[in-house]
């Protein structure tokens, strides 16, 4: 940029901006300095609740050696090693962190509601101390110093994870930590040449101690994690229980008058947290707080029995367990009637439905007075023959093998209600004497009816042509179909001319047999 022909003026123009430039490619905004503030205030909190949880584990674990000292006491120990390599890793780290501090200016001074020694740094965004603390010192070798802190360390929570000396952790266990745990400095070194250069050479001083802070809050997790394993591999071998609780075991809930309700009551204990396999038909059912759930929608009425095996792990393997129970089906339904409608009606067959909660069909002991019953697919009929009142009442068939009654039903019993007559489809009424000859039967008709289907068939009537002047006519069919001589005296009749039908007899269900009310026509 400051080659060729330029004046001396543009020269000194060019190299300022080439200053401006670079001066601007080493700020770093202030929103991004507070960023990695916020972070670093996160990560001690964070520390503090995890060396809170930490500390009551051990606690717990120092109670519990005190008691079961055989058991429990090489576990504890184990856990004070694990937490002396921690917090001396954490010291090692937090005393690099004030030094880094303080070869700057330290930290602002506390605001009202801040807390000291968690203000923001007063050179947040420099860049060039702490790199030549880690990297530009020969002598100290600082950043390689602080690699190999972090990988001995990580090696030193390894090698407390390792059976011996009363100790023994489950491999899956071991295998779970070493794969998770963050306290490493293993990376692709594509574009550095090492971990510390990557995180802590280019960056700011607010970047690197939130880094640093991370990197204490990695090691206190893996602590935590190492102290749950051995807490946890205390019982390993043992079926353990952490929940106590009342249980109620009754043979029913649902209980009839007059029967027994039967139940244990009993403290059970369990593990809220327990990975044994329940097994029903071959199937593992889904846990719950510890619990295997076994649901099912049964289609069909009836018992139904269910058996598996809870699968557990013990100190010699795999140990079942095995279970039965059994559970009755029935079809759910709220009985909901009209009183003034319980009604049966002579000569037809009355659908009944007759269900007792908790009981199968096949259990159930229909019986009826002043009728009688008989089976049909999902319930029975109910016929009747005579007016007054019926009785249907429900009993079933106890374990015991004895009857008990369960329910009743009384039931008014009615006539079917007479017909309506018509003509073919017509009304009595007014109609031209063409819409008369388009019919072709007398017809009865049950409108409205709370039974479908019931049909009443003509078998006989009586006819008159009473004309307005002339002699009337009359006669009689057969059947319901309308006679020949009743058709030719519509076709000659007039105006105001009439035609009657009467007498009309009709047969229904179950040999009813009903005379209907007369025709009255009059031509148009």
């Amino acid at each position: 940029m400051a080659g060729g022909k330029v004046s001396p003026r543009q020269k000194m123009i060019n190299m300022m901006y080439l200053v401006l430039t670079a001066l601007l490619a080493l700020n770093v905004s202030k929103e991004i300095l507070k960023a990695f503030h916020l972070m670093e205030v996160s990560f001690n909190k964070a520390n503090e609740n995890v060396d809170k949880k930490n500390s009551n584990i051990l606690a717990a674990l120092q109670q519990q050696a005190e008691n079961r000292k055989e058991e429990v006491a090489p576990y504890y120990n184990r856990a004070l090693e694990v937490k002396k390599v921690s917090g001396d890793f954490v010291k090692y780290i937090e005393d690099l962190k004030k030094t880094l501090i303080d070869r700057t200016e330290g930290r602002k001074e506390a605001k009202p509601g801040e807390i000291k020694g968690e203000t923001e740094l007063t050179e947040a965004d420099n860049i060039e101390l702490h790199a030549h603390y880690l990297f530009k010192n020969p002598t100290d070798e600082k950043a390689k110093e602080l690699t190999n802190m972090v990988n001995s360390t990580r090696e030193k929570f390894f090698k407390l994870m390792v059976d011996g000396g009363g100790v023994k952790i489950d491999t899956k266990d071991r295998g779970k930590i070493e794969s998770l745990t963050n306290l490493r400095t293993n990376f692709d070194k594509t574009n550095y040449p090492g971990w510390a250069e990557m995180y802590f050479e280019h960056s700011p001083l607010a970047g690197v101690i939130t880094m640093l802070t991370k990197i204490q809050n990695d090691c206190r997790n893996t602590e935590a994690d190492i102290i749950e394993v051995l807490a946890k591999n205390i019982d390993k071998t043992k079926v353990s229980f952490d929940r106590l609780e009342a249980k109620v075991i009754a043979n029913s809930t649902a209980v009839m008058v007059g029967s027994e309700y039967k139940a244990e009551v009993l403290l059970v204990a369990s593990n809220s947290k327990s990975e044994n396999p329940v097994v029903v038909d071959g199937r593992v059912l889904p846990m719950e707080d510890g619990k295997g759930v076994y649901a099912v929608r049964p289609s069909n009425q009836g018992s139904f029995t269910w058996k598996g095996v809870i699968q557990v792990k013990g100190p010699e393997g795999i140990q079942p367990y095995p279970f039965e129970a059994e559970y009755q089906a029935f079809q759910g339904a709220a009985t909901i009637s009209a009183d003034a409608m319980n009604v049966l009606y002579i000569g037809l067959d009355n659908p009944i439905s007759i269900a007792v909660a908790g009981y199968t069909p096949k259990d159930i002991i229909p019986s009826m007075s002043g009728g009688s019953l008989t089976p049909k697919t999902g319930g029975w009929y109910a016929k009747v023959t005579a007016p007054g009142k019926a009785l249907i009442q429900a009993s079933v068939k106890m374990k015991d093998g004895s009857v008990r009654k369960m329910g009743e039903q009384t039931y008014r019993i009615k006539q079917v209600p007479k017909p309506e007559s018509m003509f073919g489809a017509l009304e009595s009424g007014s109609y031209p004497a063409a819409a008369l000859l388009g019919q072709s039967t007398i017809t009865a008709q049950l409108p409205n009816f709370v039974f479908e289907g019931v049909k009443f068939s003509v078998i006989s009537y009586a006819w008159a042509y009473a004309p307005r002047r002339g002699n009337s006519e009359f006669g009689m069919g057969s059947g319901a179909s309308i006679s020949p001589q009743l058709k030719g005296a519509i076709t000659k009749a007039k105006k105001g001319d009439k035609i009657l039908v009467d007498d009309i007899q009709a047969n229904g269900p179950g040999g009813i047999k009903k005379r209907l009310s007369p025709i009255v026509i009059t031509i148009q």
